[in-house]
């Protein structure tokens, strides 16, 4: 399959839990919601995608554990899942989410089929046959290997470490993978934590090491920095606002279906901003489906006019 998209990351079971106030070292808090939702930054990243249109694949590691209708439902968006492996004798990873009403979360991540990877086989042909290789999380080892591979087959590398950049990745080894990539995606706290790693006074500065950088702020928006300028992007208000788990997924899954439709880098960040809002609209990443139309239609009813 010749496609655009081949998405590194993990794919999981996200047990999501709603509470009025994070506790306190020590204490406890009362759960006033549980609910078990198909995730993983990999996963959702694909699936958003493909459903924009994007011809996607999604390489990942899960357990013997793995549901099968989870897989029926990456199947039902057309993704490629030649690279989704399962090891044996491990569990899909699982990721604990706790989310305040105002939308804060913190996480506790079983990293399970994901944890022993660093020598399992990097498969040129699931980097061969796309365009836009998406590093997110996983073993830095591991992806050394898999982006200096994209970069031997001129492909087009975005980095993005996620959360895990402060517990997997050590300055040097971020530096390296950094430095072999074109776009770096983070949020603001780990733009901070990017910057400390590299001792650098201003987010721009990333660019020495890549030519664009695109930090997501939550409720403040997003901010793109190329080497030519820095653009403020909007956010877009949600018809209902029910859960932000996977948004910051679903932004970067716009943002490639702008690329694929060869958009500027401001109006993918649009698109991006205009998919995440539908996040915000259900459960997880992965229970609605938002079409190219659907991102189109909101951005121009608040009056941003996209070529489609």
């Amino acid at each position: 399959m010749k496609g655009y998209l081949q998405v590194y990351g993990h794919t999981a079971l996200d047990v999501i839990l709603k509470t009025d106030e994070m506790p306190e070292v020590n204490t406890s808090t009362e759960v006033k919601e549980r609910s078990v939702r198909w995730g993983g930054t990999g996963a959702n990243i694909a699936k958003a995608a493909a459903d924009l249109g994007i011809k996607t694949g999604l390489s990942s590691f899960i357990g013997e554990d793995f549901p099968r209708e989870y897989r029926d439902s990456l199947y039902s968006s057309e993704i490629d899942l030649d690279g989704l492996i399962s090891i044996p004798g491990y569990d899909t990873p699982t990721c604990w989410i706790v989310t305040e009403p105002g939308g804060d979360q913190m996480a506790l991540m079983d990293q399970g089929a994901m944890k022993d990877t660093e020598e399992q086989e990097v498969r040129e042909e699931v980097i061969q046959n796309y365009e836009v290789i998406h590093i997110g999380t996983g073993l830095p080892r591991y992806y050394k290997r898999v982006i200096k591979k994209a970069k031997d087959l001129r492909k087009t590398i975005t980095f993005d470490p996620a959360q895990e950049l402060k517990y997997v990745y050590t300055p040097e080894m971020f530096e390296k993978l950094l430095d072999m990539s074109d776009i770096f995606f983070c949020n603001q706290n780990e733009s901070d934590m990017a910057m400390k790693y590299l001792d650098l006074n201003n987010t721009d500065e990333l660019l020495r090491f890549v030519d664009m950088v695109i930090v997501t702020k939550g409720k403040r928006g997003s901010r793109l920095y190329t080497q030519d300028d820095t653009h403020d992007i909007p956010t877009f208000e949600p018809g209902d606002m029910i859960d932000p788990t996977g948004a910051g997924d679903c932004y970067r899954a716009g943002f490639y279906a702008g690329m694929y439709r060869g958009l500027d880098p401001y109006d993918c960040c649009l698109i991006g901003s205009g998919r995440a809002s539908f996040a915000l609209e259900s459960h997880g990443a992965q229970e609605k489906k938002v079409s190219w139309d659907d991102v189109v239609d909101r951005l121009e009813m608040a009056g941003y006019s996209i070529i489609n």
